[in-house]
């Protein structure tokens, strides 16, 4: 019987208060109880509530964590749309530096904790997202920008659109013309989306007759995974963001 297989000293009970305490933790603080929830944020922090108020309702808030965290990634401008956008869609308050409830019925108080909690990640999970794609569109500029100061304005070309051996076109991040040679180059972050994008394309093109020289612009290469390095290298030459002019040079050469 399934009995048999738990020892007669196990107490589930204690084990169960064990990991609610693991997983909830609760400090008294002159402002309120201060609540460590189960909830991430993407740094790996735990999203913690203070709530106070009572005896029938009560506040919940984040007491600026989630702002708090954006700050730390650099995102408080872009945190701050995140924020009231996902105030707007949850229903919980923003005023420009916390996300909270004003009005949590006692009854219902684990769900408005609930709420709050969420919603203060999923702020802060958007602001990341953002900022993610604000700064690879700096770098996609950035890459244009120096083949230009390397070949000149008139070798390179921006944003330039190749139609592929499948007949689709892909847009690269730039072009260098030299002569009869055509090298495509393609800014990719260690992101499992960015790596596949671009070998989808660089693949595709390798494929022309004849083909052009293919390269993968690797944003931090230390933060490329071997396979990552191993699946692009079949499709594309790589180079990192932060190389040297000379080696640029030797691509095209």
């Amino acid at each position: 019987m399934v009995t048999e297989l738990v020892p007669a000293r196990l107490d589930l009970s204690a084990i169960a208060d064990r990991i609610a305490s693991d997983l909830v933790r609760v400090r008294l603080t002159p402002n309120g109880v201060r609540l460590t929830t189960p909830v991430l944020f993407p740094s790996g922090a735990h999203v913690s509530l203070v709530i106070h108020g009572g005896p029938s309702h009560f506040i919940v808030t984040d007491d600026g964590a989630a702002s708090y965290e954006a700050e730390l990634m650099g995102a408080s401008g872009i945190f701050l749309r995140a924020a009231r956008d996902v105030s707007q869609k949850t229903g919980v308050r923003f005023n420009d530096h916390e996300l909270f409830e004003i009005d949590a019925p006692a009854d219902r108080l684990p769900g408005f904790i609930a709420i709050v909690a969420d919603a203060a990640r999923m702020a802060v999970e958007q602001s990341a997202l953002k900022l993610a794609e604000h700064i690879e569109t700096e770098a996609r500029q950035s890459i244009a920008d120096r083949l230009i100061s390397i070949f000149g304005k008139l070798a390179v070309t921006h944003d330039a659109k190749i139609m592929g051996a499948s007949q689709h076109t892909w847009k690269f991040d730039a072009a260098v013309n030299c002569g009869d040679r055509m090298v495509l180059f393609a800014l990719t972050t260690p992101s499992a989306n960015s790596v596949a994008s671009s070998f989808v394309k660089l693949d595709d093109v390798r494929r022309l007759d004849p083909p052009p020289r293919n390269v993968a612009v690797l944003t931090k290469r230390a933060a490329f995974k071997p396979d990552q390095i191993t699946i692009l290298n079949r499709a594309a030459k790589l180079i990192s963001a932060d190389d040297p002019d000379a080696d640029y040079r030797k691509l095209v050469a």
